[in-house]
């Protein structure tokens, strides 16, 4: 309720591209009931090659308080969510000692991506959370090939002359973007200790096909 939605919407209505940071997105009792979940539950069962670990519905990721956080985003902010269902949700932990998500895009329409370890545990930062580039995956790219062929991402980016925003890491900041957009984990040095562990939470709304039957 802190939050200005309607500033909120102006800025996402006037980026191009679509991208809008959101401080203190979550109540204050909603985020302590994330970090216990995250905590205290056996759903990281997903390893990842850079040494994170995923959290997914079919995993037990599937909480009352994950939906109704769907739920309320859009209500919240419908110039940014109206007409996008919600189609997944998962979460990420990092090993402080490695690195994490490589470059790609999503197949959605709408990223939401929001941090919940505290800010004690971040040992820099001025980073640590997410980069973003001011290009989207071509639209009649395969999902395999936005995901994980770097090379061609890394030459279409430098060919466009793509730059890039690097949004720092804070615990309950929310970066909700264009899901087509590029985007990679930032470099991250946090505290040792299971509950230092870097976690984000992500939801993805609406249909990446929509766009290409607009």
């Amino acid at each position: 309720p802190d939050n200005d939605a309607v500033a909120v919407a102006e800025t996402w209505n006037g980026s191009d591209p679509k991208l809008v940071v959101i401080d203190n997105l979550l109540t204050p009792q909603a985020l302590a009931a994330m970090r216990r979940l995250c905590l205290g539950s056996t759903f990281w069962r997903q390893s990842f090659p850079n040494g994170y670990l995923g959290a997914l519905p079919e995993h037990g990721f599937a909480a009352p308080l994950l939906a109704q956080i769907g739920e309320e985003l859009p209500r919240a902010l419908p110039a940014i969510f109206a007409g996008h269902p919600l189609l997944q949700l998962w979460a990420f932990k990092y090993d402080s000692e490695l690195t994490g998500i490589n470059l790609h895009a999503d197949f959605a329409a709408v990223n939401v991506n929001f941090w919940i370890t505290p800010d004690e545990a971040n040992l820099d930062p001025d980073h640590g959370g997410l980069v973003v580039w001011d290009k989207a995956a071509p639209l009649d790219w395969s999902f395999d090939k936005f995901n994980n062929d770097d090379e061609s991402m890394r030459r279409l980016l430098r060919d466009s002359g793509a730059r890039s925003v690097t949004i720092p890491y804070r615990a309950n900041r929310a970066v909700i973007f264009d899901s087509d957009l590029f985007h990679e984990t930032d470099r991250f040095h946090f505290r040792a200790g299971y509950e230092n562990r870097r976690i984000n939470i992500t939801y993805l709304y609406g249909w990446r096909a929509a766009k290409i039957r607009a």
